[in-house]
């Protein structure tokens, strides 16, 4: 994955968390390691802290996302 869609992918998680969230809490995605720059990074993961229904939310709002970066790297 390139740098320009990793930075894509992970504007996207967090517009649409914070979109689902309705901005109830500051958690967010961050790239994977914490502190790597899109170029190194391997993933992403959670920014700090979390509870069961905040970890349970990003899950389905990655698998959401994910799904949509695969359907337009397929058809794009």
């Amino acid at each position: 994955m390139s740098k320009t869609v990793k930075k894509r992918y992970l504007k996207a998680l967090n517009r649409n968390l914070k979109k689902e969230s309705a901005g109830r809490f500051d958690t967010r995605f961050v790239f994977y390691p914490l502190g790597a720059k899109p170029k190194e990074a391997t993933g992403v993961t959670v920014s700090g802290p979390a509870d069961a229904q905040v970890l349970a939310l990003m899950e389905a709002v990655q698998a959401r996302v994910f799904a949509e970066f695969e359907n337009s790297a397929k058809f794009g």
